[in-house]
Order: C-alpha cells, then sequence, then structure tokens
C-alpha cells in the first residue's frame, strides 16, 4: 500500500473475481465514504487458452481493459470497471495478420486487476 508514504486519499491494491453479465467487476476499496477516481490494470499474464498444443497457440491470448465507471450510489465506497477483452481470434490469424477483437468480457471469471482509486 502507498499509504506509507503519506497517501492519506489513495488507495491500491490487487483484485480477483468475476465479472456480471453487463462486464461490471466491483470490489471495495476501502474509502469510508466514497471513491472520487479509479484506474486499473491487467494483472493476468494473457496466455489463458486452452489448447493443448502451446505451438498452434504463438501469439494467442487474453487481455483484460478496464474502464472506470461511476461508483455505485448504494455503495459509493466499492469501485466498479467496465472489463474488456482483447483477445486472438485465432492462432493462424495472431501469426499472418495480427487480427485481434475487443469484446465485453460478460459473466468472465479468473480477472485479475492491479487497481489505484482516490478518495476520502
Amino acid at each position: 500500500m502507498l499509504r506509507s508514504f503519506g497517501f492519506v486519499y489513495g488507495r491500491s491494491g490487487d483484485a480477483r473475481g468475476t465479472t456480471t453479465s453487463s462486464a461490471v467487476f466491483a470490489f471495495p476499496t476501502g474509502f469510508s465514504k466514497r471513491v472520487v477516481f479509479a484506474m486499473a490494470a491487467d494483472a493476468g499474464n494473457g496466455l489463458r487458452n486452452f489448447n493443448a498444443d502451446p505451438a498452434a497457440t504463438t501469439g494467442v491470448g487474453t487481455f483484460n481493459h478496464f474502464r472506470w465507471i461511476t461508483t455505485d450510489t448504494a455503495i459509493p465506497s466499492q469501485v466498479r470497471f467496465r472489463v474488456y477483452q482483447d483477445s486472438t481470434i485465432s492462432a493462424a490469424s495472431a501469426v499472418t495478420t495480427k487480427s485481434r477483437e475487443l469484446t465485453l468480457a460478460t459473466v468472465t471469471t479468473g480477472v485479475v486487476c492491479r487497481w489505484l482509486a482516490f478518495g476520502y
């Protein structure tokens, strides 16, 4: 935590969980009143694929992107992010065209993020 540096109005940490059907990932921050601003980055390794042959999946991986959305008025000390997944469509397209697809991460398990939030 950054509190040892006099970081009174900020909190940081790691979170792991599952997104909702609307791709919202929410967790408590430890603030007593409300979150004013937050950001997060994917803490996963990007190697989320299930192919038995790793050579066939060269370049294939899934990365999460987090966009902070407004705080929930019912729980204002909780941070909420909309999660997007950036994944390679296929191993062949990863090698030849580097094509990727960006989608909402609806009901996705194992979402891991490193976050930083400001509040009071």
